[in-house]
């Protein structure tokens, strides 16, 4: 194909032209039939994505390999990415300790505790000590004084302390 036909032909038979090329270079790179394919695959579906920033009459062949070159070095970046995450997340997987049958016990406890606590002091104690809100906040929200919202978070502490029989520190 001359030169001037070559520009007149559609993207997708001059890319179809440069194939052969494209698989031999992917099998330098890869050392893998399949992988060698893949990469031809993805670097013509690239190619054909990005036909626009391709400027007529420039190598369409070094602008295809160097696509390439980008795709494979991309794609081993994100494998080792997916590597060191992997390896992390089995490492990670492996320092967690698994609840035992007294953490299930305590948790049930607990929440036992909190139900029994009355309906002030439980959202007090559920705004500022498990939701973490300001003073001013959860006062705001409930239309009270500041002062009442310390009152019956305390209260509820104390009684939350009396009912698991912990001591003045725990909670």
């Amino acid at each position: 194909m001359t030169s001037k036909a070559a520009m007149t032909a559609d993207p997708g038979t001059q890319i179809a032209a440069q194939i052969p090329d494209l698989k031999r270079y992917a099998r330098s790179l890869t050392r893998t039939e399949d992988d060698a394919n893949d990469l031809v695959q993805d670097c013509v579906e690239r190619a054909i994505l990005k036909w626009h920033l391709y400027k007529t009459g420039t190598n369409l062949r070094s602008w295809l390999f160097t696509m390439m070159r980008n795709v494979f070095i991309s794609q081993k970046r994100r494998e080792a990415v997916a590597s060191r995450y992997m390896a992390q997340a089995v490492h990670d997987d492996t320092m967690i300790a698994r609840p035992n049958q007294m953490h299930s016990v305590y948790l049930k406890e607990t929440v036992e505790a909190l139900d029994a606590l009355s309906s002030q002091e439980r959202a007090a104690v559920q705004m500022l000590g498990i939701d973490e809100m300001s003073h001013q906040d959860a006062a705001a929200l409930n239309n009270l004084p500041v002062g009442t919202m310390k009152s019956r978070l305390s209260r509820g502490r104390a009684n939350l302390r009396t009912v698991l029989q912990m001591a003045e520190g725990d909670l």
